[in-house]
C-alpha cells in the first residue's frame, strides 16, 4: 500500500520526524519513497498493535508513547481505515437498484485481480435471496461470499446516490446512501458490519448521513463514533 508519510503518522497517533527517524532505524515496516510511504498494511496493523500493548521503558519517545497508548492507530479503526480505503462519493447515478449497484462498482478502487463484472454478478446474486436495504433511507449491498482475489483488503465504499431509488427495503422507503462491503473473509466482513451498524443505530449519526456530508467531515464523524464502540 502506498499513502503519504503525513497520513500514516496521524493514523498512528506519531509526530512526522518520529516516523522518518523510525523507518531510518528500521524500527517500524514502512520503506520511505519521497514524502511517501510504501507498506502492507497488515503487517503495520500487527506492528502498531504489538506497540499498544507493550509497555513503554524510560528511553522512548514521549510522542512514541502517545503514539502507542492512544487510538490513534491503523488497527484500532478498522470501520474508519475501510471507509477511507473504499472512498466517500457523492451525486450516484441510477434510477432503479440494478443500475445504482453498477454505477457504484464502477468506483470500487483497484486491487489486483479486480473483476468488476464478477463483482457485480456477486452483488445482484445476493439482492435476489433479500434486499439489502436495512431501513431509513439506506442500503448495505455485499456479496454472497468474501472476495477470493488476492490483494484485496476490506473496504468500504460510501455513496450518496443523485436519486432515492426503491430497493425492497424492509421499511418500503427508498435508499439514498449506500455502504458497498467487500472484504476478504467472513470474519472481516462482520467486525465491519458490526460496527457500521452501530454507527447506524445513532439518531444524531443518521441525521449527519443524511445530509449527505463531504468525505472530510464524514471521516472525522467516523472516527468519533468508532471511539465508542
Amino acid at each position: 500500500m502506498r499513502r503519504s508519510l503525513t497520513e500514516i503518522a496521524n493514523d498512528l497517533g506519531l509526530n512526522l520526524d518520529t516516523l522518518d527517524r523510525w523507518i531510518r532505524q528500521g524500527k517500524i515496516p514502512v520503506n520511505k519513497q519521497g514524502n511517501m510511504g510504501l507498506f502492507n498494511e497488515s503487517e503495520l496493523n500487527r506492528w502498531a498493535e504489538k506497540q499498544r500493548k507493550t509497555p513503554m521503558t524510560p528511553d522512548d519517545d514521549q510522542d512514541v508513547q502517545k503514539g502507542a497508548q492512544n487510538d490513534n492507530t491503523l488497527c484500532s479503526r478498522p470501520l474508519f481505515s475501510a471507509l477511507k480505503r473504499g472512498g466517500i462519493f457523492s451525486n450516484i447515478p441510477g434510477k432503479s437498484k440494478d443500475e445504482a449497484i453498477k454505477s457504484v462498482v464502477d468506483l470500487v478502487p483497484d486491487f489486483p485481480e479486480k473483476n468488476s463484472a464478477e463483482i457485480y454478478n456477486q452483488l445482484m446474486e445476493r439482492e435476489k435471496l433479500a434486499s439489502t436495504g436495512i431501513g431509513q433511507g439506506v442500503a448495505i449491498p455485499h456479496p454472497r461470499n468474501p472476495l477470493n482475489q488476492g490483494g484485496i483488503e476490506p473496504m468500504i465504499v460510501t455513496c450518496f446516490l443523485q436519486n432515492s431509488i426503491d430497493f425492497d427495503a424492509i421499511d418500503d422507503k427508498p435508499v439514498s446512501v449506500m455502504f458497498l462491503i467487500l472484504s476478504p473473509t467472513v470474519e472481516h466482513h462482520l467486525d465491519l458490519l458490526s460496527r457500521l451498524s452501530f454507527c447506524l443505530r445513532d439518531r444524531d449519526f443518521m441525521s449527519f448521513v443524511r445530509q449527505k456530508p463531504d468525505a472530510d467531515s464524514f471521516l472525522i464523524r467516523i472516527k468519533e463514533m468508532e471511539n465508542m464502540i
